[in-house]
């Protein structure tokens, strides 16, 4: 093996092993923005179902792990809204749907964005891997000679 093979080899290696690490941490972000996406979607249903109540009825409120609560609705037409660092808005049943409606298209459209670099990065790594391993198979000819 020359100097020169070994030093494409390790290039090779590394690069290799950078778009792994890469592709992971695409993964595991497809799978928070995923995990967002079902939550607002599952937010919007409750929301579009809060549109066909009335002042003081009564619902089953599905409150997660499959547990349902018996509440009143006091205005179904104001809801209350976290925006971040634990801050609540109150804003029109109108108002919050469309503002989730935006969240979802942009969450969707960063999932396909996203989504994307994975794909493209997946095809550069089975390159990469394919240039590895016929470098090393190369290099090897000559010694099993």
């Amino acid at each position: 093996m020359t100097e020169e093979q070994q030093k494409l080899l390790e290039k090779l290696y590394m690069e290799q092993r950078l778009l792994e690490s890469n592709i992971s941490l695409l993964q595991q972000r497809l799978e928070i923005l995923q995990a967002y996406l079902n939550n607002y979607k599952s937010g919007l249903s409750v929301l579009r179902e809060l549109e066909n109540r009335k002042e003081n009825e009564e619902m089953l409120m599905n409150v997660g792990g499959n547990i349902l609560i018996r509440a009143k609705l006091v205005n179904p037409n104001i809801v209350t809204r976290g925006i971040g660092s634990n801050i609540r808005i109150e804003q029109s049943l109108t108002e919050a749907i469309k503002s989730l409606e935006q969240s979802v298209v942009t969450l969707e459209k960063e999932y396909e964005e996203t989504s994307q670099q994975y794909q493209k990065m997946a095809i550069t790594l089975q390159a990469a891997s394919a240039q590895l391993q016929q470098l090393a198979a190369q290099m090897q000819k000559p010694q099993q000679q």
